[in-house]
């Protein structure tokens, strides 16, 4: 049968920029039309043979609608933001044969945006012809309108999708325990009362998505906070009661979350994303993230899916693009400046480039041809993707940051908070999940043995149980965590190297004079245990693998035992850094800004288990007293 084509232009009064995140939410805009929930039907596969991996990727969907099952395979999205998306659906169940459809957003030269909405339907049986001018021409187009109208509206007015959509109720007896888990945060929890009832309120007023899927830092960022203070309210709030946390594993293509779990002992490394049909591998820092929802006695959510392949899930991609063999096709760029990189399944190379404002105002970047350096591109210009090899792909333009919003596993599992109240949360026996950058922390007291034979064993024993809490108090301030603890030798962890130099700098100050220096917040003990303590400190950065470790989470790999062999390096009070620590961005920044207050010292070792290799280490030496502006 013939085609018949539909589009549909409203002129809107918000820009582009402001549209994007609420038109290309397509999971939210099906919603919003009333459209029914979706599910991934996985495709089949002939035992002992692996997925395919296809050029033009696609995933097979199913709805019921009036009692009438619908099925169809649905192509993966192309955009580019915050101008155009577009798909295309075959069917193989219900009146349609074939959709094509695509939304663009052109700027208005007087300010607003002209908003096209077209769709090209080819009915499948003589009832889908006769249907589409009502059903499509009137009854979609009027809902369509009438959904982009209200976008628009709430564009304007800078509101936040949550706010969307009514809510669903509270549970009976919710506004109750509500309410009262609220006034224990505060109360014995030492929340803030200002945080505690933004918190109830969205708990209360969020829209069933957002309610669903509750990311802390991006609610701290819309609420105006601290991000590492809400996120410590949503830590004692699931504690007590009022939240629950999903461990939520995402596809690396989509970054679409599959398969959250409500517990990292039934995690697994190994994942399949339906909607991409391809298997990844789970990753602490890059594909797992800590997301909340309320707690059904207080309000009951359900995670549904209207839409599974929009441009909503991957918000680090800013252009997903079909590449025909051979076939160049110029991207005009709007980006923030910073680190970007052009990718395609199944072709093993991927292009870093930056956006800077200096850089010239055209780049090509080829598919097929090994990259070379990190070239720049204005902001504003042109890239150009061509494909050279012999079969289409899609290319994706994506943020190296992919997220910062999100609470990835690495973060959270190496918060002492975290530790603390859900030290049950572990991997099961035998699971290994890999961690692409953690800092790892090993100190040792100097002497101690020698402590041990001079003043006895019961008040050595307690010097050093005071060190433990002076040390942990210091790695918590910092956002860090102590993993264990082996006689007197301490094995913590961080997820970025400077709040682990910070912390063992402000340990080793407090013990070297523990009578002269504050306390840290919490540490309360005689004054007859504060005597001097030196401390040596290894600091090691770089992968590692997550395990469960006596029912413990621990760590373990080249990097762990880089950073225990760096300890052995140190003297007393003073830290050996290695290099991929010392050459940190922010370490680098910091070690600059801190003047003559620190001696630092490159050195080249051999470290024990390593043969004859020799590193590149760096030796810090703090002098005590120096406490501003490191310290501060």
């Amino acid at each position: 049968m013939q085609p018949q084509v539909f589009s549909w232009t409203w002129d809107l009064r918000a820009p582009p920029a402001a549209l994007w995140p609420l038109v290309s939410n397509t999971d939210r805009f099906n919603r919003d039309c009333g459209y029914t929930s979706v599910t991934v039907i996985p495709p089949m596969v002939r035992e002992g043979s692996a997925p395919p991996i296809p050029t033009q990727p696609s995933r097979r969907l199913r709805a019921i609608k009036a009692g009438v099952v619908i099925e169809w395979d649905e192509f993966a999205f192309e955009w580019h933001e915050p101008r155009r998306f577009a798909f295309e659906r075959n069917y193989h169940r219900g009146p349609l044969a074939r959709m094509p459809m695509s939304c663009d957003l052109v700027e208005l030269p007087g300010g607003g945006t002209r908003l096209t909405y077209a769709m090209t339907l080819t009915p499948r049986n003589l009832i889908g012809r006769l249907s589409l001018p009502l059903v499509i021409g009137r009854q979609v187009r009027a809902i369509t309108e009438r959904v982009f109208r209200r976008y628009d509206d709430f564009a304007l007015a800078g509101q936040r999708l949550s706010q969307l959509n009514r809510a669903s109720p509270l549970a009976a007896g919710g506004a109750g325990r509500l309410e009262s888990i609220g006034r224990a945060l505060v109360q014995q929890a030492g929340q803030a009362g200002d945080l505690v009832a933004r918190l109830q309120s969205f708990v209360t007023s969020a829209d069933d998505l957002a309610a669903a899927r509750m990311r802390p830092y991006e609610l701290a960022d819309a609420w105006g906070a601290e991000r590492a203070a809400t996120l410590r309210l949503f830590l004692h709030a699931t504690r007590a009661g009022l939240l629950d946390f999903s461990w939520d594993l995402l596809c690396t293509h989509c970054r679409g979350a599959k398969s959250p779990q409500s517990t990292l002992g039934t995690v697994q490394a190994a994942g399949h994303c339906d909607s991409c049909n391809a298997d990844f591998t789970a990753n602490f820092d890059q594909s797992m993230e800590l997301s909340f929802s309320p707690n059904a006695a207080v309000r009951p959510v359900t995670r549904v899916d209207y839409c599974v392949g929009g441009p909503q899930l991957p918000p680090h991609i800013v252009v997903q693009q079909k590449l025909k063999a051979a076939e160049r096709r110029g991207v005009p760029l709007r980006l923030a400046p910073g680190r970007y990189r052009v990718r395609a399944a199944g072709i093993k190379f991927q292009h870093a480039f930056r956006a800077d404002p200096a850089a010239s105002d055209a780049l090509v970047i080829d598919l097929g041809t090994s990259p070379l350096g990190e070239p720049a591109v204005a902001p504003g210009g042109t890239l150009t993707l061509a494909n050279s090899t012999g079969a289409g792909h899609l290319a994706v333009v994506e943020r190296v940051a992919w997220s910062d919003q999100c609470v990835t596993a690495a973060e959270v599992t190496s918060l002492q908070l975290f530790r603390d109240l859900f030290s049950r949360e572990v991997l099961r026996a035998g699971e290994q999940i890999s961690v692409g950058h953690m800092t790892i922390v090993f100190t040792d007291l100097k002497n101690s043995t020698q402590l041990y034979r001079e003043i006895g064993d019961a008040p050595a024993f307690g010097r050093v149980l005071t060190h433990f809490e002076i040390l942990k108090a210091a790695v918590a301030a910092e956002g860090g965590c102590l993993v264990k603890t082996m006689g007197d030798a301490v094995l913590a962890a961080f997820p970025r190297p400077l709040p682990a130099l910070r912390a063992v700098l402000a340990a080793q100050e407090c013990l070297a004079a523990p009578r002269s220096r504050p306390l840290p917040e919490g540490v309360n003990v005689p004054p007859s245990s504060l005597q001097p303590l030196a401390l040596k400190a290894g600091l090691s950065t770089g992968p590692c693998l997550a395990i469960n470790q006596n029912d413990r989470l621990d760590y373990f790999g080249s990097t762990v035992n880089i950073g225990a062999r760096l300890c052995g390096l140190c003297s007393g009070s003073d830290v050996v850094l290695s290099e991929s620590t010392r050459t940190d961005a922010e370490v680098a920044a910091w070690l600059a800004r801190a003047g003559t207050g620190i001696d630092v010292l490159p050195e080249r070792a051999t470290l024990k288990g390593f043969g004859n290799e020799t590193f590149n280490v760096c030796r810090l030496r703090l002098h005590l007293g120096f406490s501003k502006p490191p310290f501060v």
